[in-house]
């Protein structure tokens, strides 16, 4: 049996940011299912060597069958460097994964790189369905998986492994929020979404009796504890009876930030925007909820505040045990290489049976 050695060109900016991605391949190598996975990073800064020198030295030290590229952005910085690359990869196959929501005609548009990189994969992976599958293909993917946001269980492995603690213990108040404001001015500015992401806020902070904490970078002042680090998300969301958060990008079908992982894994009930299709994702008995407004998330925050304690702990419960094993970056790895090499045995059915595509 042919068994790949990877080759994985990730987005770090330092050493270990992408510890449980690349956790992901390398237990691949431990269950025999491929032959090797080394990286190096494609971002600027990561070392003392400029980045196209250090992919260079990866792709002539390094054997490899088989490149998975994340979000290059602008990687490489022009054309002939792409094409040094393109050169020294010989024809291999590149699986390139997509991480970032991305439009045609506002920002983030699509980069120059991101449409040299496309037209040379052999898939490209996408976190969201559409309008991403006609915009990649139009920037020239051949073919168009879909793969959600994952949660990574290096950092997150104390709660993967500990179950959410009861209620009864304590919490620091009704509803947490982790989310950034990325609007100078409210309604006019920054990322689709972002003017009900403002609504929620001011909503519980103002329109309602729940108590809340929000965390998150340019509220205004005294509205946030302050930026999060990405691995105590879920440490705190378990400080809390349940999370709230409205994404950025509604409109975009089957797609929802890594927030949703990290709630779930987290093992609170979460309640987030309701996007187009998401079929593939937990349903309500599994603790996710998915409202058409943040109206109607302070609605449905409320229901289900007033359940007892012990009936709340338990539908974040459920969260907790659809999340763990289940949608990590782990499966996130598996799945990706699963979809180009037959012998490499695909992740849980639930959810990546049942995910949209490939295109």
């Amino acid at each position: 049996m042919f068994k790949p050695r990877v080759l994985l060109l990730t987005n770090e900016s330092k050493p270990g940011d992408a510890s449980g991605q690349i956790n992901g391949f390398e237990l691949l190598v431990s269950s025999g299912e491929i032959r090797s996975c080394n990286s190096t990073s494609h971002i600027e800064g990561y070392d003392k060597f400029p980045a196209h020198e250090r992919v260079m030295n990866a792709l002539t030290n390094f054997d490899y069958d088989v490149v998975v590229l994340w979000t290059p952005k602008v990687f490489p910085s022009d054309l002939t460097k792409f094409e040094e690359i393109i050169n020294k990869i010989n024809g291999r196959p590149v699986l390139y994964w997509e991480g970032d929501p991305w439009s045609s005609n506002k920002k983030p548009k699509i980069t120059i790189q991101m449409s040299w990189w496309m037209s040379h994969s052999s898939i490209v992976f996408s976190t969201v369905s559409q309008p991403h599958v006609d915009l990649f293909k139009q920037a020239g993917a051949k073919h168009v998986s879909f793969c959600p946001n994952t949660y990574c269980h290096i950092k997150f492995a104390e709660q993967e492994i500990e179950p959410p603690p009861k209620l009864e213990t304590g919490y620091k108040a009704d509803v947490c929020v982790i989310a950034s404001n990325t609007s100078r001015i409210p309604g006019v500015s920054g990322l689709p979404g972002n003017m009900q992401r403002w609504e929620l806020v001011t909503r519980l902070r103002f329109d309602t009796d729940l108590t809340s904490n929000l965390f998150g970078r340019n509220w205004p002042r005294n509205w946030s504890m302050g930026y999060l680090p990405y691995s105590e998300q879920a440490r705190e969301i378990r400080r809390y009876r349940m999370s709230l958060n409205w994404d950025h990008f509604p409109e975009y079908r089957d797609y929802s930030s890594d927030r949703l992982p990290i709630a779930l894994i987290a093992g609170r009930p979460h309640i987030s925007t309701k996007h187009p299709g998401m079929h593939w994702a937990p349903e309500i008995e599994n603790g996710f909820f998915q409202e058409e407004s943040p109206k109607n998330m302070i609605v449905k925050a409320q229901q289900l505040l007033d359940l007892d304690s012990s009936q709340l702990w338990k539908i974040g419960f459920e969260a907790y045990k659809w999340a763990r094993f289940r949608i990590s970056h782990r499966e996130s790895a598996r799945y990706i290489m699963s979809q180009y090499f037959n012998h490499i045995k695909s992740p849980p059915n639930d959810p990546w049976g049942n995910l949209p595509g490939p295109w």
